[in-house]
């Protein structure tokens, strides 16, 4: 399973389909629409990948729950 979001550029404000795994991998983001390229640092790695756990951990208690 591929997870993309809808993601904003805050430099021209258009939207497009982030590949969230690719990015990470990568460590940035690059807007196909202006071009502009979001480094990330380790530290910042460290704090989306501890975001992530939780909000995957918090879905699939979620899905528990309504099965």
């Amino acid at each position: 399973m591929q997870l993309q979001l809808n993601y904003t550029c805050d430099v021209c404000e258009d939207k497009f389909l982030l590949d969230l795994q690719n990015s990470m991998k990568e460590k940035k983001i690059q807007c196909p629409n202006c071009h502009v390229i979001y480094n990330f640092s380790e530290d910042d790695l460290m704090n989306f990948n501890e975001c992530y756990t939780k909000f995957v951990k918090k879905m699939k208690g979620a899905k528990e729950k309504s099965s």
